[in-house]
């Protein structure tokens, strides 16, 4: 059976990860001096409640060379394919670093996916490799890669603030988007990338547009969908009412508190959607 290997930014605790029986590595978040393992030694909420309180803006680490070799010597001890998932290159080195030491280190058996996602995008890559466990690592790689391009990801930002202390936005910008109740809608591109998908007037108006684009889609029921928040689930909550999904597919999507390494960018309050549009015929 082939084993499959996340981190901690794929939403999947500790404890479901041992269920499901895959291994999830955690990365570091630090707050000034502080450091702490994501999902280890603080959970998700906690992380919020520490940047709402901390003076210091939190930073993300990745795991060390020796981490990943270790890790890979165990999990390919038995002989079994291993299948890396990784939070995308553009957010964190650890997947480069770990395709580095799988090379390097002789770890032939240990394939390192790059994933371009992280967050419930990369959860959902997860749990297709999982369904797909007993099929080879090439095999495996080969159906994510179709799966991959489907996935979609929106989000309505409640506050411009952390955008500014992450440097992704200047103090003007932010200032002027304050005083004008700017809300943005985000997205993620196929590589990752976060970019801006609408700009409105107030978060209504912000959730609005997102639903607006979300029913512009055609969502593949097959698939999980996971409704995000940021530590406050109450935009959340009417995003998915407006949202107005068939009453099977709404009792059908989970609700997720959005990972540190994004959630450090986007701060509390945040609402959003991950779900896989269907196949072109």
């Amino acid at each position: 059976m082939l084993r499959i290997i996340t981190d901690s930014s794929a939403n999947i605790s500790q404890e479901e990860a041992a269920k499901l029986g895959i291994t999830v590595l955690p990365l570091g978040v630090s707050f000034g001096t502080e450091s702490f393992r994501d999902g280890v030694d603080m959970n998700t909420d906690g992380f919020y409640s520490k940047l709402a309180s901390s003076k210091e803006f939190p930073h993300t680490s990745q795991p060390s060379r020796e981490e990943l070799h270790d890790l890979f010597a165990r999990e390919s001890a038995g002989g079994d394919e291993v299948l890396a998932l990784f939070i995308a290159d553009v957010l964190s080195g650890t997947q480069k670093l770990a395709a580095k030491v799988a090379k390097e280190d002789g770890f032939s058996n240990v394939f390192v996916y790059d994933t371009r996602s992280t967050t419930a995008v990369l959860r959902i890559l997860v749990l297709e490799a999982l369904k797909n466990a007993d099929k080879s690592a090439k095999e495996v790689m080969a159906i994510l890669d179709e799966l991959r391009p489907r996935i979609r990801l929106l989000a309505a930002l409640d506050t411009l603030e952390y955008l500014k202390k992450g440097g992704r936005l200047s103090g003007t910008a932010t200032f002027i988007g304050n005083v004008l109740k700017i809300k943005p809608v985000i997205y993620f591109t196929e590589i990752c990338e976060v970019k801006v998908y609408s700009k409105q007037i107030g978060f209504a108006l912000a959730l609005k547009h997102l639903c607006d684009a979300v029913r512009a889609d055609k969502i593949d029921a097959s698939q999980p969908i996971y409704y995000l928040y940021t530590r406050d689930d109450d935009n959340c909550n009417a995003m998915i009412e407006k949202l107005s999904l068939p009453q099977k597919m709404k009792s059908a999507g989970e609700k997720v508190n959005i990972c540190p390494v994004i959630g450090t960018h986007i701060g509390p309050r945040a609402a959003g959607i991950v779900f896989v549009e269907k196949r072109k015929k």
